[in-house]
């Protein structure tokens, strides 16, 4: 699925998610509780839009995600050989430990 395409169904997702608890509240949630119908519908409204935007924080997410790991290239198998040999593809920065708890041997 396209990048484009995901923003899109987020959109839709945002939009829904606003109109739907905004009428849920202002017509059947609210009315027990207040009487007003301009302030129900004022409060019903905030309530959308906060619930919306934590649909919109999904909705980033998703549609920002890389896609699924099936894509990546498969990657070699390890060449590292000897005892406490690690082996990482790319650069490590900081510390690179085997996990066996012994002292730090540097090579000069």
């Amino acid at each position: 699925m396209g990048q484009i395409l995901r923003w899109w169904i987020a959109g839709l997702v945002v939009a829904a998610t606003f109109a739907v608890t905004t009428w849920a509240g202002g017509a059947y949630v609210l009315p027990l509780v207040m009487k007003s119908s301009s302030d129900r519908w004022v409060i019903a409204a905030g309530v959308g839009v906060a619930i919306a935007a934590l649909a919109g924080l999904w909705g980033q997410s998703w549609a920002t995600r890389e896609s699924s790991p099936a894509s990546a290239p498969p990657s070699k198998p390890s060449d590292a050989t000897g005892n406490r040999t690690i082996s990482a593809h790319g650069n490590i920065i900081g510390i690179a430990s085997t996990g066996d708890n012994t002292t730090n041997t540097q090579h000069k």
